[in-house]
């Protein structure tokens, strides 16, 4: 009897719920959007990295550095980015056995808490990292079923994740790549300053280095391009690589000896025209000087005249603000008691008037005198402004106008004390045009680096859709799952919409890193561009865990104190410390709030 009372309560359970994708659906839809939401508040913070040097320096526009983003973001993110998942979850699936349901539904609060943090860090003006966000956010979810006897605090972990590795050696990880960008940025900067931006053929020798910098960005471009491929649609020999990027640097530096060399001719040209005019010139300004000297004492003494006119001007000018003031004080209402007596004084006055313009017509008012002798570009009209009656439409569509000019526009204004900064820094205002296109050279490259980092978003939508579609291999500890990759559509969209959270909101991060930490030129964003490439490709390859948002930091730091460290911001350094520490702690605290209310809630288990 007991055993057909379960077979009955199975049965109408199933009839109930229902079977898992009609039950579970919800799910992947509201990830989808809570994957969007990330991808938003990513682009917000992250993307400001390649492109806060390029606007602090003017070098690039608001509205242009978003558009370039668009055109270089979204086919780096969709081609380029790092799509397997594994390292997000495979700890998670091998030790902590969990049920397929909530390891959807842990996947998908990950990505809400980190989407409110990095929306809420943009606003704190921090720089935090979206893979340090959604892997700390992941750690509350595991500490939830797992207890927080799962997180040691020291333990070296192969994946360098937080899931099953240890807490500070994570945090000593995080921190070589910003420290390694630093160091080579400071020397890097160091050395323009030394042979090329003080010297006094600044000029000459910036001609020199620019092939050999076009150069190195190519080779650097070449190694990223080797790093992507590599394991993923073939297997590149270690020669074959070192050959690769050798040709590279060697192509973009002959290239770049074409406009070198077409420039230098042009100068060369402009040299000798000048010597040979100089003779000539020469005579001419002999006989310049002499008629000089003879109209020195024509032209003081019209400029005395000119000065006796505006001070002629000016005391008409009071004369008629004095007339205005006594005109409107006689405008001024009387009391009560005086309205009869005014009203005889004007019958009176009409009368008087009338006699007067029959007995003489020349005789003017004093006031009407002083106005026709008065010069009509001195006399000050009162223009009146129409009031127009204000409608609900024309308050919403002003301030629709004002809030697109303000995001197209956007007014970065910075404080008395950045102002004193930007003063006190060393200038080199006549060679840092030269720099201005390499400059946007190595910001296109890291656009195209930090493009990968779209795998913190897509990764996690991608295994909510696996776990989804196949329910069954997701068993027995995770052994049968296989490497899970988002498909390059759903990419694309993150890195179009991380491209639009730039455009709306990534005015306020820029602002902070473009001109708040330190002075930012050409040559100085050049050098810090470069230094975050190189740091995040040598992190890279230690297999440790890079953001590259730690590393332009770094390299804006060491550029800082390269060029003085009393130019750095050192509270606003440790405010970004801060923020990422408090990125682990926000993460993991509300991932961990949201999942324990929502599994500790009462529910049922689909069959």
């Amino acid at each position: 009897m007991s055993s057909r009372e379960r077979k009955i309560a199975v049965d109408l359970a199933i009839e109930i719920v229902g079977r898992w994708k009609e039950t579970y659906q919800w799910i992947p839809i509201f990830g989808a959007f809570a994957a969007i939401a990330m991808a938003f508040s990513a682009g917000a913070n992250n993307l400001t990295a390649p492109f806060s040097t390029s606007v602090g320096s003017g070098a690039l526009t608001l509205l242009k550095a978003s558009a370039m983003a668009c055109l270089i973001y979204v086919p780096g993110a969709a081609l380029t980015s790092k799509s397997t998942a594994d390292s997000l979850f495979s700890d998670f699936l091998k030790e902590s056995k969990p049920d397929a349901g909530f390891f959807m539904w842990s996947l998908v609060v990950a990505l809400i808490t980190a989407a409110i943090w990095l929306a809420v860090a943009t606003y704190w003006e921090l720089p935090v990292s979206s893979q340090q966000s959604i892997q700390s956010a992941l750690l509350g979810t595991i500490l939830v079923t797992e207890g927080f006897d799962y997180m040691l605090l020291w333990n070296k972990n192969e994946n360098h994740n937080f899931t099953g590795g240890g807490l500070l050696w994570i945090f000593l990880e995080w921190t070589v790549a910003p420290l390694i960008a630093c160091l080579c940025s400071y020397f890097f900067f160091k050395l323009l300053r030394v042979f090329l931006l003080r010297p006094e053929d600044a000029e000459k020798r910036i001609l020199i280095f620019l092939p050999i910098d076009y150069g190195i960005s190519a080779g650097l471009l070449c190694i990223f391009v080797i790093f992507q491929i590599q394991g993923k649609f073939i297997s590149v020999n270690k020669w074959l690589a070192v050959v690769a990027v050798a040709v590279a640097t060697l192509i973009g530096a002959l290239l770049s000896l074409v406009v070198i060399v077409s420039l230098t001719i042009k100068k060369s040209n402009a040299i000798p025209n000048y010597k040979s005019d100089k003779p000539s010139r020469s005579i001419d300004h002999q006989c310049i000087e002499i008629q000089d000297k003879t109209s020195s004492t024509k032209e003081d003494e019209k400029n005395h005249e000119d000065i006796e006119e505006m001070l002629r001007d000016f005391m008409q000018t009071r004369v008629l603000e004095t007339v205005y003031e006594e005109e409107e004080r006689s405008w001024e209402s009387p009391p009560p008691d005086k309205i009869h007596d005014s009203q005889q004084q004007i019958q009176d006055f009409q009368q008087t008037q009338s006699v007067s313009q029959k007995s003489s017509t020349n005789q003017l008012p004093p006031f009407k005198q002083l106005l026709e002798s008065t010069p009509n570009r001195l006399v000050q009209t009162r223009k009146f402004q129409r009031i127009d009656k204000r409608t609900l439409m024309s308050d919403s569509s002003t301030y629709i106008k004002r809030f697109a000019k303000s995001i197209i526009h956007p007014v970065i204004e910075y404080d008395r004390r950045t102002l004193v900064r930007h003063a006190l820094a060393e200038k080199y205002d006549e060679t840092e045009n030269y720099f201005s296109f390499p400059h946007l050279l190595a910001s296109c490259i890291f656009v195209l680096q930090s493009a990968g980092e779209i795998a913190a978003v897509a990764s996690p939508y991608a295994a909510i859709l696996d776990v989804f579609e196949h329910k069954i291999k997701y068993f027995r500890n995770g052994e049968d799952v296989e490497s899970v990759h988002a498909t390059w559509w759903f990419r694309a969209i993150s890195g179009l919409v991380a491209a639009m959270g730039f455009f709306l909101c990534g005015w306020r991060l820029t602002r902070c890193l473009g001109g708040k930490l330190t002075y930012m030129s050409n040559s100085r964003g050049l050098a810090s561009q470069l230094s975050s490439v190189a740091a995040v490709m040598m992190v890279t390859r230690m297999n440790l865990p890079v953001s590259s948002m730690h590393a332009f930091v770094g390299s804006l730091l060491g550029v800082g104190m390269a060029d003085d460290i009393r130019n750095v911001n050192w509270k606003l350094v440790l405010k970004f410390l801060c923020g990422w520490i408090l990125t682990v702690i926000f993460s993991c605290g509300i991932a961990y709030v949201i999942f324990s209310a929502s599994v500790h809630s009462p529910g049922y288990v689909v069959p």
